[in-house]
C-alpha cells in the first residue's frame, strides 16, 4: 500500500529560544524539543506545522512556555510569526495552539487563563485567516477551551507521548536521536506527524 503523504510538524516549536529566568536555564534541556529556529525548521527541515504552547500573565500578556519553562519572546514578536505564516504563498502553514497551565497552584492563581486564551484564539483566527490554527486545548486534562474552524488529525511521536519513557522523557533529544529516522520512514495515516528535534534525520 502506498504511504499517505503527511505534513511534518515540530512539537514545542519555539523551545529553541532562551528561557527568561536563570533557574529555568538549569532545567531547559527537559523542555527543549527543537534546536532550529522557525525559519530553519521551515526552510531546512520541511516543517509546515508548528506547535505553540502559551499561557498568560495577570495583564493578559502572552507567554511562550513549555511546562515550567518560559521563553524570551514578547507578544509583538509572536504575532510577527503569525504574519509570516499568513503571508506564505508556497506552503499552507498550520499552527497548533495549546494552553499550557499544569500545576494546581497555577490554575488557582490564574483563574483568568481560559478567558484570555479563548479571546486570544478568536482574535488570531480572525486576523490571520490564511493560517490553519487548530487544537485550542489545555494541556492539563486536554480540555477543549476553544474550537477552531479546522481540526486536522495528528500523530504525536515523541518521548512524552510514547513508552517506555525513562530518561527519554527528561531529555527529549535522546528519544529523537534514537527514533526519528524510523518514525519519519514509517510515516502516518494522520494529516500531521509531530516530532521533536526535526533537524535529526
Amino acid at each position: 500500500m502506498e504511504k499517505k503523504s503527511y505534513i511534518l510538524g515540530s512539537h514545542n516549536s519555539w523551545s529553541f529560544l532562551k528561557p527568561t529566568k536563570w533557574w529555568m536555564k538549569l532545567i531547559a534541556f527537559t523542555a527543549k524539543c527543537q534546536k532550529h529556529s522557525i525559519a530553519e525548521q521551515y526552510w531546512l527541515d520541511g516543517v509546515t506545522c508548528f506547535d505553540l504552547h502559551i499561557r498568560f500573565d495577570e495583564l493578559g500578556n502572552v507567554k511562550v512556555v513549555h511546562g515550567p519553562v518560559e521563553y524570551d519572546l514578547e507578544d509583538i514578536h509572536i504575532e510577527e510569526y503569525f504574519k509570516w505564516a499568513n503571508d506564505q504563498k508556497d506552503s499552507q502553514i498550520y499552527i497548533r495552539i495549546i494552553l499550557d497551565v499544569r500545576s494546581r497552584k497555577a490554575m488557582y492563581q490564574y483563574g483568568h487563563q481560559r478567558e484570555y486564551f479563548q479571546k486570544y484564539c478568536e482574535k488570531i483566527e480572525k486576523i490571520y485567516p490564511n493560517v490553519i490554527f487548530w487544537c485550542g486545548r489545555m494541556v492539563t486534562g486536554w480540555a477543549q477551551d476553544y474550537k477552531f474552524k479546522n481540526e486536522p488529525t495528528c500523530q504525536e511521536s515523541y518521548a512524552s507521548v510514547c513508552s517506555p519513557k525513562f530518561i527519554d522523557d527528561l531529555w527529549p533529544w535522546i528519544f529523537a536521536k534514537k527514533h526519528n529516522r524510523i518514525i519519519k520512514n514509517n510515516g502516518t495515516n494522520a494529516d500531521i506527524l509531530l516530532i521533536d528535534f526535526v533537524d535529526i534525520k
